[in-house]
């Protein structure tokens, strides 16, 4: 099973062409780095595997049309953390990482002792 399969996933933004038919495979367990010059799409390429823009071409989630997994489900397997992110000023590191486990929660559903302890 592919954690994550890009197949010539393009990406155009304001009518520019931002990614142009990236390919590329990640397996589970696999340790990945996108490196490139300012404005070459990795951050574009991170955007599309997370669902926050619209993209063309085939994207996988662990064997799963990205495109047909509900947001929720798809913000359970892929999480995104900007390298500028908007925080809260008075929001601590806990209550921040914990921001992680609110798709795996039901509507006004709380974090339970296991996701505290972790």
């Amino acid at each position: 099973m592919t954690a994550l399969a890009l197949d010539r996933v393009s990406v155009t933004l304001g009518g520019a062409r931002i990614l142009d038919a990236l390919s590329y495979e990640v397996e589970p367990g696999e340790w990945v780095a996108l490196i490139g010059p300012n404005g070459a799409g990795k951050t574009t390429a991170l955007r599309a595997v997370a669902g926050l823009v619209p993209y063309g071409g085939r994207l996988r989630v662990f064997d799963h049309d990205a495109g047909a997994i509900a947001r929720k489900q798809l913000a359970r397997q892929v999480a995104l953390v900007p390298q500028v992110p908007l925080i809260p000023g008075d929001i601590t590191v806990r209550e921040y990482v914990l921001l992680g486990r609110t798709p795996h929660l039901g509507y006004f559903g709380s974090e339970g002792r296991t996701d505290l302890r972790a």
